[in-house]
């Protein structure tokens, strides 16, 4: 009995150094004495940090038994337990609480909890279905990536947030814009409000198809735009929202980021506001410290905070849940939007190439557009292919145009990766001794074909990691080839780099516009200027290789073509630039120019 109550008092001891914070630890007791649990499940039940549920369990020591299903308190001690801690007083129902709780962190039965998908113990079987179908949507979405901190809402929270967003908000004819979404939010927001307008921004290639895919199957309101939010808003979403919704990453930086860009995304600047999902363990109130003040940095209010609205598969570390705050633009906002926004690194992922631990000092000058790149861009090894053309000629009569980290040849022009995204005047160089070079070896996947849009030069070359899935297989490279043929030729000599790790040169070079025909003519006038609104560019496009062919059209006649070359569900693309166009929609668009007959159709 001594040895009973020196634990009891050591847990008590525990518990009581968390003060008025320490409920979801009470709450973990009282699941721990009803029963065996695996330790995934104290964490998402009671939104608490990984390492609190560890060192709580360490307090309890012995007095815990282990079993396949998980762990409990001693079945002759959990009387004990319960009367110390008053566990019998917890405000909610213990067994209501846990099923809900249960079902809110998307715990099915194999962990001993209710079946039911509902959002919670009293919902009716409309909303089951509902929730059913959103598990469904995100069992089958693409993988998370952990360098892009991918980690999955629940389907209840899906269904939660999409409830909110509609009942605390007039969504009907209003514009709402998600800035990043591997979430899959605005799904569930245009099943639950089909009269909201959509718009959703990421950096993932992937989850923009499945997106662009499940709104084109079921007839939902969502425009998909591809976009690096660490160096620009697309153009298309810029003071378009009249809402704005977003779970960034967790950083300082990542969080000041997004929420930046999503205040640039707002077009009511007196009644708008931004929904940031942000959570931070207990453990390290610093962190959340610092994240508000990147926040506040950018004169916003947080109207609301509402705890632990958001559940997750994974992120233990902030207890598998984090807070949803209403962020209210103020008069202060629009003064330093631009200034502050653009101060906050790039460096913005807890994990990965792009984390805020692989950040080194020249990073933030060299990617926002200073002189100050640093990493020599390795020699190409000879390409084993007889028709790949010739690398950069040492000596040129103009300096090549360098673009990222790599110190590049004397009297290199240097910019920032952001010029990729913004225009450059040095972008479009057709001169006979045009070079450029373009350091993308911390590219998380979607920035080399964005780089061999927005750049036009005789010769380019691209640094990229071996493992980039643009170069890393045969089927890749032949893909990557095929969709830029109408303007470059591409190979892919290996290129060892210093240090040990591998990359790969992607070389690029203009081919001839000799003998071809009016549609590869046309597709290579738009791959070209990458940064014009699409449907400007193909119209003027249609003009000029209608002209070269002795063929004079209007504008109106032109306008006409491309629409019927582009399609009746396409039309919306001419409203955007290349660059912003995700992949996808992108494939299509040229695939649909390369097939146009012969003088467009014209008589």
């Amino acid at each position: 009995m001594t040895g009973e109550k020196s634990t009891v008092d050591a847990v008590a001891a525990f518990v009581g150094g968390f003060g008025v914070r320490s409920r979801p630890l009470r709450e973990i007791l009282s699941l721990l004495t009803r029963g065996s649990q695996p330790i995934e499940a104290l964490i998402a039940l009671t939104a608490t940090p990984r390492r609190a549920v560890e060192d709580l369990l360490r307090s309890i020591g012995g007095d815990l038994e282990e079993s396949p299903e998980g762990l409990r308190i001693r079945p002759d001690l959990t009387a004990r337990y319960r009367e110390f801690f008053g566990l019998d007083e917890l405000t909610a129902p213990a067994d209501d609480h846990r099923v809900g709780a249960a079902r809110a962190a998307g715990l099915g039965p194999a962990e001993g909890f209710d079946a039911t998908e509902s959002a919670g113990p009293a919902a009716d079987p409309e909303s089951a279905a509902r929730v059913r179908a959103l598990a469904a949507l995100i069992e089958g979405a693409p993988a998370p990536r952990r360098d892009l901190d991918h980690v999955a809402a629940t389907a209840p929270t899906l269904a939660r947030r999409a409830s909110w967003l509609c009942s605390t908000y007039d969504l009907a004819g209003r514009r709402v814009l998600f800035v990043g979404d591997h979430d899959l939010t605005s799904v569930a927001l245009a099943r639950a409000c089909p009269l909201a307008d959509i718009t959703v921004v990421d950096l993932d290639e992937r989850t923009l198809a499945y997106i662009d895919a499940t709104a084109r199957s079921e007839g939902l309101p969502i425009r998909t735009l591809f976009g690096d939010l660490r160096f620009m808003l697309p153009p298309a979403a810029r003071e378009w929202a009249d809402l704005v919704f977003t779970d960034p990453p967790y950083t300082p930086d990542g969080v000041g980021l997004f929420l930046g860009r999503g205040l640039s995304g707002l077009r009511d600047k007196v009644n708008g506001a931004v929904v940031v999902a942000y959570g931070h363990s207990r453990l390290h109130p610093m962190l959340g410290f610092q994240v508000q003040q990147s926040a506040q940095q950018l004169g916003v209010v947080f109207e609301t905070i509402l705890p632990a609205f958001n559940r997750y598969h994974g992120a233990q570390a902030v207890g598998s849940a984090s807070d949803l705050y209403v962020c209210a633009p103020t008069s202060r906002t629009w003064k330093v939007l631009d200034r502050v926004s653009e101060g906050f690194g790039t460096r913005i992922y807890t994990h990965g190439r792009q984390s805020v631990e692989s950040a080194t000092g020249a990073d933030r000058a060299a990617e926002n557009g200073s002189s100050a790149a640093t990493r020599p861009l390795a020699p190409s090894a000879p390409s084993a292919s007889p028709a790949a053309p010739a690398s950069p000629p040492a000596t040129v009569s103009r300096p090549a145009t360098v673009i990222g980290e790599m110190a590049g040849p004397p009297g290199a022009r240097r910019l920032g990766l952001r010029v990729l995204f913004t225009g450059s005047d040095y972008l479009r160089d057709l001169d006979a001794d045009a070079a450029f070079e373009v350091d993308l070896t911390a590219d998380p996947g979607p920035l080399l074909l964005r780089g061999l849009l927005a750049v036009t030069g005789t010769h380019a070359r691209f640094l990229v990691s071996a493992d980039h899935p643009d170069v890393s297989t045969p089927a890749a490279r032949a893909q990557l080839t095929d969709l830029l043929a109408s303007k470059y030729r591409l190979s892919f000599p290996p290129s060892p780099s210093p240090g040990g790790a591998r990359h790969v040169t992607v070389e690029a070079a203009l081919i001839g516009a000799e003998g071809a025909a009016s549609a590869d003519l046309l597709a290579r006038w738009l791959l070209e200027r990458a940064h014009g609104r699409i449907g400007n560019v193909l119209r003027e496009g249609v003009i000029r290789v209608a002209a070269r062919e002795g063929r004079a059209l209007s504008k109106n006649e032109a306008r006409a073509v491309v629409r019927a070359l582009v399609g009746e569900a396409e039309q919306d693309v001419l409203t955007l630039a290349l660059v912003e166009t995700p992949r996808g929609r992108l494939e299509r668009l040229l695939g649909a120019l390369r097939a146009a007959p012969a003088g467009f159709g014209v008589a």
